[in-house]
């Protein structure tokens, strides 16, 4: 039944957004849908931030409770906030990742490798092979890879877990070929919901992510991080907001189900209407917002005008506060109760909401990084304002009221990159620009140590306050895949704990 509800709702999605494949037999025969490269494409793309099912898990109550995003909500609070342990939340991504995107995209590439009709849907099927088990590695650590997605196909249905290393070494060589694959005469790319198949923005994407890869990997391997990042500027990466990778959803009804969820809408934003007792910002967001004089403060967070109380200091009558709930705590032990806190604006609440995967405003921070390292030519301190800057604008996209160009430079004059605090600025900024995209927050942070996080000091934390650094295996793993599954274990630790470190983590 779920599976027949997925294919009718990518059916009306391509009839909503023009595609012209002949549909009519589509709807005869849906599961012919699997067989077709670009419809396996835009199912793919849907999944990725219209899963409501990990989104909510993964990104928001874990990735987004560790790095401290988020804080006060019920499940946020006692798992992300606390580092307690639930199956169900810490195995989401892993099960939907390998069921509905890894498959699909091991699919595509299957299926045209070799055709000369279809160059360029094979080098867009490589850049979403990576962007999607990119994520599940630096969540989990060693995984399934270079045989996951070929139990139809090639009978392989205990794949054995790639060393990180070694997956990471795939991605540079699949980014690369990708790059130089696309080509004006390389064939269509049908059922693209994030470019439309413009193959110019999907050469800038695959040397983007490459960039960030690269930059994944430099404290383990910085002479090999050095190469990459130079070898993706010098291919072209992102120039302009006009070339974030961004998913845009459709006014798609939320099932009350996540696991059933119709994937067209946004999952996050599902997550977020849907999350117990309430949405709101960590004190750390909106404290390193407010004390800066950032503009994206109110951007983000909705205000909360007070008549007469005491909170955080003496305030005037109807004076406008901005207030986080402090991580560890839920939102109705913070003095004064959720009114007296600041909650997430509604814009980014809607079916509608685009998630944002890659920005212009990300790759000028990691190339401000870049060039601080002295591993590519330019100024750090541009890089970094580029990239700054870049962050405020691209929360147009959500349906923000636009910052005026004169609070943006009074803000990047006031805040410019300071020598001696150049790693802890611009991770920082990394993360206020992850705002929404947790999971890459929380890698930047294992990667970096930056933003510094408020210390959780809560008793009944089951790791003593201590942040995980990846989240765990799925304990039905030891019964499908013993072999390669107790292998894996014997190199990320010896045990299924979500305290060992993931490869590039030096930190």
């Amino acid at each position: 039944m779920k599976f027949k509800q997925i294919i009718i709702a990518i059916l009306t999605l391509f009839t909503a957004v023009g595609c012209t494949e002949n549909f009519d037999a589509l709807e005869k025969d849906p599961v012919a849908l699997t067989a077709n490269p670009a419809g396996q494409l835009t199912f793919t793309q849907l999944c990725m931030s219209g899963d409501g099912f990990y989104q909510w898990r993964t990104n928001l109550i874990y990735s987004g409770g560790f790095v401290q995003h988020y804080a006060g909500a019920w499940n946020v609070t006692e798992f992300g906030s606390k580092f307690k342990k639930d199956d169900g939340y810490a195995t989401a991504l892993w099960r939907n990742g390998y069921q509905n995107e890894l498959k699909n995209v091991v699919d595509i590439l299957e299926k045209t490798t070799g055709d000369p009709k279809a160059v360029n849907m094979n080098a867009v099927g490589k850049i979403m092979k990576v962007m999607v088990a990119q994520r599940m590695t630096d969540i989990y650590g060693d995984i399934p890879y270079s045989e996951a997605g070929l139990g139809f196909s090639k009978a392989i249905v205990t794949p054995k877990y790639d060393k990180q290393e070694d997956i990471y070494a795939s991605f540079f060589k699949d980014l690369e070929e990708a790059q130089n694959q696309l080509n004006p005469g390389g064939g269509t790319v049908k059922g693209d919901l994030f470019y439309n198949g413009d193959i110019a923005k999907w050469k800038k994407l695959a040397n983007t992510l490459r960039l960030r890869l690269g930059m994944r990997i430099s404290e383990v391997k910085p002479a090999e991080a050095e190469k990459q990042v130079k070898a993706a500027l010098q291919a072209g990466v992102f120039e302009s907001n006009a070339d974030n990778c961004i998913m845009k959803h459709l006014d798609a009804t939320f099932n009350d189900d996540p696991a059933s969820i119709d994937f067209r809408g946004n999952g996050l934003a599902y997550a977020l209407n849907g999350n117990e007792n309430g949405d709101h910002f960590s004190t750390l967001v909106i404290n390193y917002l407010r004390d800066n004089g950032d503009p994206r403060l109110t951007m983000y967070a909705t205000p909360k005008t007070t008549s007469s109380i005491t909170y955080g200091g003496a305030i005037q009558p109807g004076e406008i506060l901005y207030e986080g709930v402090k991580p560890g705590l839920f939102q109705w032990e913070v003095p004064m109760g959720a009114s007296s806190t600041s909650g997430i604006q509604s814009y980014f609440k809607k079916k509608t909401t685009p998630f944002l995967h890659v920005s212009y405003s990300e790759t000028q921070l990691l190339l401000a990084e870049a060039a601080f390292r002295g591993w590519v030519s330019g100024s750090a301190a541009d890089y970094y304002k580029k990239g700054v800057e870049a962050g405020i604008k691209q929360l147009e996209i959500y349906g923000a009221e636009a910052a005026s160009q004169a609070n943006i430079n009074t803000y990047l004059n006031a805040k410019p990159l300071i020598a001696g605090q150049e790693k802890e600025q611009i991770a920082t900024q990394l993360w206020i620009t992850y705002i929404f995209n947790s999971i890459e927050a929380y890698s930047n942070w294992r990667r970096t140590g930056f933003p510094k996080l408020v210390p959780i000091t809560n008793p009944d934390s089951e790791t003593g306050g201590i942040t995980p650094t990846r989240l765990y295996y799925p304990n039905d793993e030891m019964q499908k895949n013993e072999k390669n599954y107790l292998e894996a274990l014997s190199r990320m630790g010896g045990k299924n704990d979500w305290l060992n470190k993931v490869w590039w983590d030096a930190n």
